[in-house]
């Protein structure tokens, strides 16, 4: 299978948002109960950020806590 380029991936990612955008515009019931839900898109751009906060989280806080060392089970001492 033929791996995508970031590029590709980027622009199916916006064809993707721009498509839900234009459909939650056009069907989404304009009576919501809170101010964000009567604007179109505006749960689409908090799962996106939340998505992103989340991956960030991972990467920047848990990944240090929860990985080990490269040679963790080798012990460490390079005797090879």
């Amino acid at each position: 299978m033929k791996s995508l380029s970031k590029k590709t991936i980027y622009l199916i990612i916006a064809i993707v948002v721009a498509a839900s955008v234009v459909a939650e515009a056009m069907f989404a019931h304009p009576h919501g109960h809170n101010w964000w839900h009567t604007m179109p898109g505006a749960d689409i751009l908090m799962g996106f950020i939340g998505g992103w906060v989340l991956i960030l989280f991972a990467k920047q806080i848990l990944a240090p806590l929860l990985q080990r060392d490269e040679d963790y089970y080798d012990g460490g001492d390079g005797d090879e």
